[in-house]
């Protein structure tokens, strides 16, 4: 009995030390390379982020534009519609002026 107890603890003990000598051993270092490839990965991304603000900004600028361009294309329709308003009450445009023969 005695011996199937150390055998049994001796083995636990030798499974313990084995697994974290296992687990202790596997630590990832990062290479050259891949540290070539995170630095190119981040030059990548910044010129990235820098287009993308160029085009917002870009956007920013021709939705200003096409404001004015609707503000411009109302007020002529605004003029246009006035214009037909007074040829449709042609030869009455100004009711209140009266012809003097």
């Amino acid at each position: 009995m005695k011996i199937k107890k150390i055998v049994s603890s001796a083995s636990f003990y030798i499974a313990v030390l084995a697994s974290s000598v296992i687990i202790t051993s596997c630590s990832c270092k990062i290479t050259d390379e891949q540290l070539g490839k995170i630095a190119d990965l981040r030059r990548q991304e910044k010129s990235i982020n820098t287009e993308i603000t160029n085009v917002q900004n870009e956007r920013a600028k021709l939705n200003k534009e096409l404001q004015a361009r609707k503000a411009e294309a109302d007020d002529c329709n605004e003029k246009r519609n006035t214009v037909r308003l007074r040829l449709s009450q042609w030869p009455n445009v100004w009711p209140d002026y009266t012809v003097e023969p």
